[in-house]
């Protein structure tokens, strides 16, 4: 059987001169990973002085391939010929293409389409680099990693239902959802259909005036760090909506979390620790704790059935409540930390209306792992059609301590609302810290019923 490695290469392109007279000089070099099994599967290296750059690109492109196990003389002449030839000759040009996919890959997607507009400008035949262009949405994402992983698990349902291979670029992915386009449509087994139209096509069971009594849905939310050497440690927030048939709770401890073949995250034989539970305003309980993974009795995360387990997963941190079942829609309410098992020292205030459905971030501060944020400020509004009012949004502003360089625009937020009458708050958070990414979840309360 035929087997398709999934390929990550990271090059690095230095360029230097000693004194004016001297010629510029560079060195690339590039990393082939499996990152199926974080196997490398060689390294690739050129130098040289700047006049045979492009010519060393092409040579490295085809050192990878061979790293790959992909046989170069079974390439098509039309492929070899699209591979060797040149989209760019102009050293400025080609740097501000470069710099236009870093950005891309970090989500900045507002900021890489003025480095691909800058690239075919210097260089009016570089289509590449208009083609770049026009695709870029105007937004910036900071969860680029949690976009990936998801359009990844849509890719992966994709394959199981008979296609030999799926690529997915998130910026055009995200463009088109911009523009009201539907990414990925996969349809629903019988058994979805039915219990989708038995709850009335929402996330939350027992819909007003339904005579049918289903088991409540939970809001819930992880929290889990893994590193593949040498990348550094990456760290994703996870929160949302439940069904009861995805989600399981054992005498107060999240056993796990999703559906085998999309996202799912399952204690197995990981310790629980840090363990808490607080009221909500309508009685009920919000739970916490954290399960702690060693090689010999791990947790896991899967996306598209690959798992993540010790010793490159780190600590699972979870927390969850009975979700909202129908959200106020008059009034307002301000939300307070209360806690929760990954941001430590939370202050601030998070302000609801509920009749215009906005919500107001108001100088939120929290420490997470070493970094601490402060005055993190930020707006969004309540996502009507999910019963536990869902919310999101970049934060305005705000710092951080300890970060090698914070960008509050590029870092998210979200939340989903608690109890029978929104009485408390699920708020997740990915901010990326230069150097990296910090993730939590807490939980906000409020006074009264």
């Amino acid at each position: 059987m035929k087997r398709a490695h999934h390929l990550a290469a990271a090059c690095l392109a230095a360029l230097a001169a000693a004194s004016p007279a001297a010629a510029q000089t560079f060195t690339l070099e590039g990393a082939v990973l499996d990152s199926r099994s974080a196997q490398n599967l060689g390294v690739v290296s050129e130098r040289g002085d700047i006049a045979t750059l492009f010519r060393a690109q092409k040579a490295m492109t085809f050192g990878i391939l061979r790293a790959a196990g992909i046989p170069l003389d079974q390439l098509s002449p039309e492929v070899r010929a699209r591979i060797e030839r040149f989209q760019t000759t102009n050293l400025e040009a080609f740097r501000a293409f470069s710099q236009g996919l870093d950005l891309k890959d970090q989500g900045r997607f507002a900021e890489a389409r003025e480095f691909f507009r800058r690239a075919a400008e210097l260089d009016p035949g570089f289509a590449l680099a208009a083609e770049q262009q026009q695709a870029m949405p105007d937004v910036n994402l900071g969860t680029g990693v949690q976009v990936r992983a998801v359009l990844a698990a849509a890719a992966g349902a994709a394959v199981d239902r008979g296609r030999s291979a799926v690529a997915v670029d998130v910026a055009r992915a995200t463009a088109a959802l911009q523009a009201g386009q539907t990414v990925v449509t996969i349809a629903a087994a019988p058994a979805e259909r039915a219990q989708a139209a038995a709850t009335g096509d929402g996330f939350t069971a027992n819909p007003p005036g339904s005579s049918t009594q289903f088991l409540p849905n939970l809001a819930a939310g992880i929290v889990y760090t893994y590193t593949v050497p040498p990348a550094a440690p990456v760290s994703i927030a996870i929160a949302g909506e439940w069904r009861a048939d995805r989600i399981r709770v054992e005498n107060e401890v999240l056993e796990s979390l999703g559906t085998a073949g999309d996202f799912q995250a399952q204690r197995g034989g990981a310790t629980v620790v840090a363990q808490g539970s607080a009221p909500l305003g309508d009685g009920s309980l919000a739970y916490w704790g954290r399960w702690a993974s060693t090689p010999a009795g791990s947790a896991s995360v899967s996306v598209n059935n690959t798992a993540i387990t010790a010793p490159t997963l780190g600590p699972v941190d979870w927390i969850y409540a009975d979700a909202t079942r129908q959200m106020p829609t008059t009034g307002s309410a301000v939300f307070t930390p209360a806690a929760g098992p990954t941001m430590n020292n939370a202050s601030g205030s998070i302000a609801v209306n509920f009749a215009t459905r906005a919500v107001t971030l108001n100088n939120l501060g929290f420490t997470i792992g070493g970094q601490t944020f402060s005055a993190l400020t930020g707006s969004a509004s309540i996502d009507p059609r999910i019963a536990s009012g869902a919310f999101g949004g970049n934060y305005s502003g705000g710092a951080c301590s300890g970060c090698a360089g914070f960008t509050p625009l590029a870092s998210t937020f979200g939340g989903h609302f608690l109890g029978r009458e929104a009485n408390g708050l699920l708020f997740s958070t990915i901010l990326l810290t230069g150097d990296g990414t910090a993730a939590g979840v807490h939980l906000f309360g409020r006074p009264g019923p």
